[in-house]
């Protein structure tokens, strides 16, 4: 007789240890929804991490260039008549083409920001759901939403936590989101939102 996997989800195991066995004998729809939220959570951490990785050399090239584009404008003081003056013309562009890329690179403080507190979000949900009683009242899941709008700082997000609570649709809030994004990218002369 074959046994059955710890994950009642995977149709292929054909063994199961003891340590599967005390996963069945503990196992409730609460504690897989937790556990499916965990593995939300862990994916989107390994992702931050990832981007980390990236963000820290985009900002060392950053400050390469910018300390090189420092080393030529000293030597572009050496040369007199138009080749200095061309030069300090292009070291202008460069250092201007650098600054919009930091500002743009603040995109990731906003968006680490945000899914920071998606991420508390999802452990705070996993620990309330393995709570029966507590997930089974309302007053309960009042009072959880109410330590969750707390995270939120800026107005997107409470916009859309408030629109998700009063019961308006997935797709309500994806327009919403979207309708955000193309006004950020039209922009009101090229302002970005600082937070």
């Amino acid at each position: 007789m074959n046994a059955v996997n710890a994950n009642p989800l995977s149709q292929d195991s054909t063994e199961c240890d003891a340590e599967d066995g005390d996963a069945l004998a503990n196992w409730t729809p609460e504690r897989q929804i937790a556990h499916m939220l965990e593995l939300c959570e862990a994916q989107m951490e390994s992702a931050l991490s990832e981007a980390d990785c990236a963000v820290d050399t985009l900002v060392r090239a950053f400050s390469d260039v910018a300390e090189s584009a420092r080393a030529l404008s000293a030597l572009a003081q050496d040369r007199p008549g138009e080749a200095g003056a061309e030069l300090n013309r292009q070291i202008a562009a460069v250092s201007a083409h650098m600054s919009s890329a930091v500002v743009a690179l603040q995109f990731y403080d906003k968006l680490t920001q945000r899914l920071g507190h998606v991420r508390h979000s999802l452990s705070t949900l996993a620990l309330f759901v393995c709570d029966g009683n507590q997930a089974r009242e309302r007053d309960q899941w009042r009072r959880l939403f109410s330590t969750l709008r707390r995270l939120y700082r800026t107005e997107e997000e409470r916009q859309i936590f408030r629109m998700m609570v009063e019961g308006q649709s997935v797709e309500a809030a994806r327009d919403h989101i979207h309708q955000a994004t193309a006004t950020l990218r039209i922009g009101q002369g090229g302002d970005v939102e600082l937070f």
